[in-house]
């Protein structure tokens, strides 16, 4: 504290060492200052290397590794500080205690844990839930919350339950409450009161985590879900962030640590999937990537790791050539693995979306994708004909295959769409034949993609649905339908030498999708993927946005249509379009002026649609108000309970899926979540 300039004892020429030591110190015979005491380490903290260059304690090349190799470490702060387990104040122990007294019930809380595990965890397999339900079980046992990373455990709670709320109502639980609370109260109570431990947390202690990074992931896909893409952009570089800080992209800190084979493995899965979603988003939206480069061979999941013990095969159990071995299976994180080896084949190219488009070195990346990761796909994931040996016992297989499948024709979709931007020039016979029959590819990536999120949109029932990867590739594919449609030149005739050979089916994955393209099948497509987004603009503010582009879009070609004298069929398709789609249901409040879609468009709709009005009282149209929301609650549980042990069989050969079967994860009674609520 500097003295004040107003006292008796402060003088302008005061040397730094008396205002640190806050006294004006002796003068010698001249007048001037003598030395005074240099303040003590307990007047001011000591930085450590850490704290002033940032550096990376774990790393094996910087600065900081020569000085640990050279033993000259002992006394910086740092390397001691990251062995204690860092602690609560007094203060903030009570802050946090009067948070929590805010949580839902523990019921509540119980039932969305397992909704995650039962129809959510399938798609990201973020945590690992045969060691997160002990954690689980054990946080609500402690008596008093005193450490960091028991508030960031409870963090984590909060921010997947808060994510699960994003599939609630579904054709599994029809009901907009739990115990008696809604929905929208629930996840507001969540993400308030992660938000306030959050805030404690980091100001008690700024190091990274695993579970910190897993938290911000969870936000980051809530952020996706609700339409926030600036906000899934920026809680996605935080996590990133904090996963670096933690070291999840070095596998030497494992080593360093001590941290067992389980977490171990988690924070390669955790780096799997930013790697992927930084992937994917950097694509989408044209921005450099936060995590550069490809993945380093130290960073790839190792599937072997978290499988349990394997149980035989005995007779009377699985009756002979009724079942292939369930050692063949394959492991629920296969298609998150498959989804990173995709992105790390495109950012392997060096290709991105630049205006120069080269036609030829496309059509080369296009081959070489072909043999490198089509050919190469597990033959449960291949695009034709796949392996369904398994699809009745893991029921989330079917799901996964189709997810695996949207984001393959995704890329191809990426790799040729800059075709549509180049500027038109002449070209060469052979460059022009060539042109054409990327078109066509370009048009059969985007029916297939299509066609991919219609068989998963089944494998959901059909229902509405907010899960982002839906509504993107729905869109992003109708816009380029209708810029191919708005093409007087399209389709046309590609020469049979640019076709695949049947001989060759496995290495083309678009061979069969070419040869369907017509004009007819493109405009289909595209009302198809009009009337989804229409549909799923009731749940999903990105669809709204979505649909009403691609009606403004569709009514833009028409008129072009009109100028240029298109095909008639073209004008019925794209005639006729309000302004703006209807919005269903009452989960967002919409502007009054939102245009009504006709009644004839309403009834063309084949899945079940609600008909009242924006900002009514009304539920879902999968919802029941007569149905009981105590007993419904109990219903879902022992139903899951029922159907899981079902397609299970005795033995519980199923433990290679630990997100689909409870008898090893939860013990007994109704997976052994209920028993303590």
């Amino acid at each position: 504290m500097f003295p004040d300039p107003s006292t008796s004892q402060y003088h302008p020429e005061m040397p730094l060492a008396a205002v640190w030591s806050g006294g004006p110190g002796a003068r010698d015979t001249n007048g001037q200052y003598t030395s005074l005491t240099p303040p003590t380490p307990s007047s001011r903290p000591v930085p450590s290397l850490a704290d002033s260059f940032g550096y990376f304690q774990y790393s094996n090349s910087n600065t900081l590794a020569l000085i640990q190799k050279l033993g000259a470490d002992h006394h910086d702060p740092s390397s001691t500080a990251t062995t204690r387990e860092p602690t609560l104040s007094p203060e903030s122990t009570d802050d946090v205690h009067r948070i929590l007294e805010r949580i839902p019930d523990r019921q509540i809380l119980d039932f969305l844990v397992q909704y995650f595990r039962t129809e959510v965890n399938w798609m990201e397999h973020l945590v690992h839930i045969p060691s997160f339900y002990p954690q689980y079980q054990a946080w609500f046992a402690l008596e008093q919350i005193t450490t960091v990373a028991e508030v960031d455990f409870a963090i984590l709670v909060l921010r997947l339950c808060s994510y699960t709320l994003q599939f609630l109502p579904s054709p599994f639980y029809t009901l907009d409450k739990i115990r008696g609370v809604l929905l929208a109260e629930i996840r507001t109570c969540c993400d308030e009161t992660a938000d306030s431990l959050a805030s404690i947390s980091t100001q008690t202690d700024s190091r990274g985590s695993l579970v910190r990074t897993q938290s911000l992931a969870f936000y980051a896909l809530q952020c996706q879900m609700e339409g926030k893409t600036r906000g899934f952009w920026e809680a996605l570089s935080r996590a990133i962030r904090v996963g670096q800080d933690a070291g999840i992209h070095c596998d030497a800190v494992s080593h360093h640590k001590g941290i067992d084979r389980v977490e171990r493995e988690m924070r390669r899965r955790t780096y799997c999937n930013l790697f992927v979603w930084d992937s994917l988003l950097s694509r989408q939206l044209d921005r450099i990537p936060f995590i550069p480069g490809r993945m380093e061979d130290a960073n790839w999941p190792d599937i072997r790791l978290l499988e349990p013990p394997r149980q035989r095969d005995t007779e009377g159990e699985i009756p002979s050539g009724m079942e292939p071995a369930i050692a063949e299976a394959p492991d629920p994180f296969t298609e998150r693995l498959l989804q990173a080896k995709l992105a790390d084949f495109w950012r392997g190219t060096g290709v991105g979306q630049r205006a120069d488009y080269d036609m030829s070195l496309r059509e080369d990346l296009y081959e070489v994708f072909s043999r490198e990761y089509i050919d190469r796909l597990p033959p449960p994931f291949a695009l034709h004909n796949p392996d369904e040996r398994w699809d009745d016992r893991f029921p989330k297989l079917r799901l996964q295959r189709k997810l695996l499948h949207m984001a393959i024709y995704d890329s191809i979709l990426w790799n040729f769409r800059p075709l549509l931007l180049r500027k038109p020039s002449p070209l060469p016979a052979y460059k022009s034949v060539m042109l054409s029959c990327q078109k066509r590819k370009l048009a059969a990536a985007a029916l297939c993609a299509l066609e991919a999120v219609t068989q998963l949109h089944a494998l959901l029932h059909g229902c509405h649905t907010r899960l982002a990867s839906i509504v993107v590739t729905t869109f992003e594919s109708a816009v380029v339908l209708v810029y191919l449609a708005a093409d007087q030149t399209f389709p046309e005739d590609c020469p049979p030498q640019h076709i695949s050979p049947p001989d060759a089916f496995k290495s083309d994955p678009l061979q069969e999708g070419i040869c369907k393209v017509s004009l007819t099948v493109t405009l289909q497509a595209i009302q198809g993927a009009l009337k989804r987004l229409k549909m799923l603009a009731e749940v999903s503010s990105m669809a709204d946005v979505a649909a009403t582009t691609l009606i403004r879009l569709m009514n833009k070609v028409a008129v072009l249509a009109t100028e240029r004298e298109a095909p008639e069929q073209i004008h019925h398709a794209f005639s006729n379009r309000a302004a703006r789609p209807m919005v269903l249901g009452t989960t967002r409040p919409h502007a009054s002026s939102t245009t009504s879609l006709p009644t004839s468009h309403m009834s063309s709709i084949s899945l079940p649609l609600s008909t009242s009005a924006p900002g009514a009282n009304n539920i879902n149209p999968w919802l029941s108000e007569t149905m009981s929301d105590m007993r419904s609650v109990d219903e879902y549980m022992s139903g899951m309970n029922e159907a899981i042990h079902a397609t299970s069989g005795s033995g519980d050969i199923s433990g290679n899926w630990p997100s689909f079967d409870p008898s090893q994860l939860y013990g007994p009674g109704v997976f052994g979540i209920l028993e303590e609520a």
